[in-house]
């Protein structure tokens, strides 16, 4: 703690230089000031241990909030008369024994401050509280969009939170170590948080200075519109690096919201345009990764919750605050033990679940135009990189190319995503929504090719959720053969399957 702050001997002025902090743009001392200023205030109403302090802060902060929600003085004058009939240890336990959560609750959850709420208190406190009280505590900690009522069996509750075949499928597709985002955007986004975390440790956040607030794909995420003007940027240079400082001691997500609560000020004196939201989220990834994911849009993290919901046994939280969301969503993904310490593969994996999710739009930020890279492509194998040739990105690249001439006034993709985990080798997508799908194989007989490729195409086009192509082809370099040929015709007469081979030849 500041030996500023540590000096103050009462409460009023413990605020009055959280104010002044607030005023001169240092949300850090303003928070450990309000911090300090709950404490002071609780010792001055006699409570004594760290658990009644932490009461007695709760009880503030949900005053706090409350009165600048309703713009006029607020007094929680039912939980005070509680705290004084019964005592603040016992009258906690009771409101957390509800079956309803408390308003107090539900409020400091929405504002971010999850941590004050006398559920994360008795957490917190274990040996001052029932068992009864702690189950239910973490209960409602652990699942606050669910019904907080206290669950008959824990495993109960632990068994719904697991991927189902849905989800273990995008896990399988997600872990191709030869997709973009293990092949390209890993090792980037590896070396863009090593390189932030190695400027912070060693004082010198002006290293990162462009990397985080004017560079528009600085490897954790693309900032599309949301960068700020250059020329504000720099007028702000000394105060955004001293932000910088500030995240780094303090990651939480009610932080996350002081800060945009200082940019809005900024808007208001004219300083910035906007509220920078996504570069405020990007910050916040990119300086603690081991926090928060790198979907960091408002809009693109919301159109996931219900996917992990439903697929996972996320729970949603009732706060609509980006830092609240994707912290709850990042530590689920961490609980569910799916990426042992992989945290940067965890935190990735949310924007390909979009991509997934989103694979009928053929928007250009899930697929691309062009094939990876001609001849060859590096990943991470076996604990080591390596580049690997691949014959498969010449004749998927000469495919495309055929393709685009072909198909002039279709929309052309290639590594499209299949909704159902994979990705497609090239999609042609019609004017009148119909979609033909191409899978390429390398073997020495077309047969071979086939048999490939046949598994795959049919779970991209007919799973649920896939896409739903009105014809696929198999793309290899052998002659198609007489035997194949029949085979192909067999299986459209028989089983009316829309299926054709295409043979592509490259040097």
């Amino acid at each position: 703690m500041d030996e500023r702050i540590s000096r103050l001997k009462t409460s009023i002025e413990a605020k009055t230089f959280a104010e002044n902090a607030r005023r001169l743009g240092q949300p850090a001392l303003e928070t450990h000031a309000l911090k300090r200023a709950g404490e002071l205030r609780a010792q001055e109403e006699g409570y004594r241990t760290p658990a009644q302090q932490a009461i007695a802060a709760a009880l503030y902060a949900y005053e706090e909030r409350q009165s600048e929600s309703k713009g006029q003085s607020f007094r929680a004058n039912r939980t005070r008369q509680m705290l004084n009939k019964h005592g603040s240890l016992a009258a906690a336990e009771r409101m957390v024994l509800n079956k309803k959560p408390s308003t107090g609750y539900e409020v400091l959850e929405d504002a971010g401050l999850q941590e004050l709420t006398f559920e994360a208190i008795i957490d917190r406190f274990p040996e001052e509280f029932s068992n009864a009280a702690i189950t239910a505590a973490r209960a409602r900690l652990h699942h606050p969009s669910d019904s907080p009522e206290l669950r008959e069996e824990e495993s109960t509750a632990t068994s719904k939170r697991k991927p189902d075949a849905d989800a273990l499928s995008f896990l399988e597709g997600f872990r191709d170590q030869t997709s973009w985002f293990y092949a390209t955007w890993m090792p980037n986004y590896r070396k863009a948080v090593e390189t932030i975390r190695h400027s912070l440790s060693e004082g010198r956040p002006e290293d990162v200075f462009d990397k985080i607030w004017k560079t528009q794909d600085n490897s954790i995420s693309h900032a599309g519109p949301g960068l700020l003007a250059f020329g504000e940027v720099d007028n702000l240079r000394p105060r955004l690096i001293q932000m910088l400082r500030d995240i780094d001691a303090d990651g939480s997500p009610s932080h996350f919201d002081r800060i945009a609560v200082q940019f809005d000020e900024w808007k208001m004196q004219g300083l910035v345009s906007k509220i920078p939201w996504i570069l405020i989220a990007r910050a916040f990834a990119g300086i603690h990764p081991q926090l928060y994911h790198t979907t960091v849009g408002d809009a693109y993290q919301n159109s996931l919750m219900p996917w992990f919901a439903s697929h996972t046994g996320f729970a949603i939280p009732r706060s609509r605050s980006w830092a609240v969301r994707a912290h709850a969503l990042t530590e689920h993904l961490e609980d569910l033990g799916v990426f042992g310490s992989d945290y940067l593969a965890r935190n990735i994996f949310p924007w390909f679940v979009h991509c997934q999710i989103d694979s009928s739009k053929f928007s250009k930020d899930i697929s691309s135009d062009y094939a990876p890279p001609l001849g060859e492509t590096s990943y991470l194998l076996a604990g080591a990189e390596r580049v690997v040739s691949l014959r498969h990105n010449l004749v998927q690249a000469a495919l495309l190319t055929s393709l685009r001439h072909e198909f002039s006034d279709c929309i052309v993709r290639a590594e499209h995503p299949t909704g159902t985990g994979g990705r497609a080798d090239a999609v042609v997508r019609f004017p009148d929504g119909k979609l033909w799908l191409y899978e390429v194989k390398i073997s020495d007989t077309a047969i071979a090719v086939v048999r490939e490729a046949m598994g795959q195409l049919l779970e991209y086009a007919f799973r649920p959720k896939g896409l739903n192509a009105s014809k696929l082809i198999v793309v290899g370099e052998p002659e198609l053969d007489e035997g194949t040929e029949r085979y192909l015709d067999r299986l459209r007469s028989d089983f009316n399957l829309s299926i054709e081979y295409q043979q592509i030849l490259v040097p």
